[in-house]
């Protein structure tokens, strides 16, 4: 199968069977392939590339034949990938059911699936099912609802400890019992209140969106993080990403600019946003591009409703680096870590005559190229020291390129 350059329709079936992948832009299929062969039989894989250049976006999707297949393949996240330097990101990209607005799928998050419905008969109590079930898994609660249409069967609710257990069960156990994966409670809870016509209901079906409201009230318990990330990034796509710890109740954007984007993030306690900091902070997507998460508490003093650069006057044009010969270079140092690229570039256009801002893979360092040396030194003078976001920018003229110049002037 060949790469593709813009999202295309996959079959949904069985449910939850298709992961979704955040990995190097130079990545193929073939080793998307390989590195996930040995967790089940891959039905499709596809790379998304840039319908102009080629080039691969940095995102992939491995669907599977089985759900328990995809499931084992989420222990490969922030595994490293064949002679790859940063490890992938991974998450099921496959939906339980699709949105009702568009028809297109709406991503789960796997840690709230543990828990399966079965119709099961009334000869069997609960001992007993845990007992067939357990060779799945280890089973932590089953429930049994008699079924008041049909007295010789009764509804059985099973609980695991792992989206993968789950899965096993389901395609493991008797086909008659008809098991299937249970939608999270807060889900069925929307479904309710979106068929009783509630307040939440809304004729375009925008109330379905993933979209939830800071206004619908949070307990005390609630809490909040801050995200900037790169303008690339939708809600739809934030939401998925940061839905992979469980215990998110919305997540929302707060501004957006050319550059970037700030949003907020609230999970219903502080062990679950932890998580959140945990796996996501730094995390490259798009590669090249920091996801920067803290708590609200640390940003609150940094985040204004003015930018930061706008003292420093409206941004120029970045000139053409195949055209455009440098005449001087800043060497710049982001402490403690690297910010995004574009943000970078939006602070040293301002000077004018850049041609170009670029990060050391890898590395907290970089270097912006001017057509000029009047530009390259005035953002050396006025960028050292400056706060952008969670970075404080050191930037110093580039001693490689000055030693380049005293060689050239002593040869003549």
């Amino acid at each position: 199968m060949q790469e593709h350059s813009g999202r295309r329709e996959i079959s949904e079936e069985p449910p939850m069977s298709r992961l979704f992948v955040i990995c190097g832009r130079q990545i193929s299929k073939e080793q998307l392939m390989k590195h996930f062969a040995d967790d089940g039989e891959i039905e499709e894989c596809i790379v998304i590339v840039d319908k102009k250049t080629g080039q691969g976006k940095g995102v992939a999707y491995v669907k599977f034949n089985k759900t328990s297949s995809a499931a084992r393949g989420l222990r490969k996240n922030g595994s490293y990938i064949e002679n790859e330097t940063r490890p992938i990101k991974v998450m099921i990209s496959a939906s339980y059911q699709k949105k009702k607005e568009d028809g297109t799928p709406e991503e789960v998050n796997e840690y709230k699936f543990r828990r399966l419905f079965a119709v099961i008969p009334v000869s069997k109590d609960e001992e007993a099912i845990k007992a067939e079930f357990s060779r799945f898994g280890t089973v932590t609660q089953v429930r049994l609802v008699p079924d008041k249409k049909n007295q010789s069967q009764c509804a059985a609710y099973i609980t695991f400890t792992s989206f993968l257990e789950t899965a096993l069960a389901i395609e493991g156990c008797d086909p008659n019992y008809r098991a299937k994966f249970c939608l999270p409670r807060e889900a069925l809870n929307k479904e309710k209140e979106s068929s009783s016509g509630g307040k939440h209901d809304s004729s375009n079906g925008s109330s379905r969106k993933r979209t939830h409201s800071p206004e619908s009230g949070r307990p005390g318990g609630d809490v909040k993080l801050v995200v900037i990330c790169s303008n690339s990034l939708n809600q739809d796509r934030l939401w998925r990403i940061f839905d992979i710890a469980p215990g998110m109740k919305y997540c929302n954007i707060v501004t957006q600019n050319d550059i970037n984007i700030t949003a907020s993030v609230v999970y219903s306690s502080k062990d679950e946003a932890q998580r959140a900091v945990d796996k996501i902070h730094g995390l490259e997507y798009p590669i090249g591009e920091r996801i920067i998460v803290r708590y609200e508490n640390e940003f609150r003093d940094e985040i204004t409703p003015n930018d930061v650069l706008s003292q420093l006057g409206p941004p120029k044009p970045i000139l053409n680096p195949q055209t455009t010969q440098c005449a001087k270079k800043a060497f710049f140092i982001c402490m403690p870590e690297a910010v995004s690229v574009k943000l970078l570039q939006d602070a040293f256009c301002r000077f004018g005559d850049l041609i170009n801002v670029y990060l050391i893979p890898g590395k907290r360092h970089g270097y912006a190229a001017f057509a000029s040396e009047v530009a390259a030194d005035r953002a050396i003078q006025q960028l050292h020291g400056i706060q952008l976001g969670d970075c404080r920018l050191k930037v110093l003229e580039c001693m490689e390129q000055n030693d380049n110049k005293k060689r050239k002037q002593t040869e003549h």
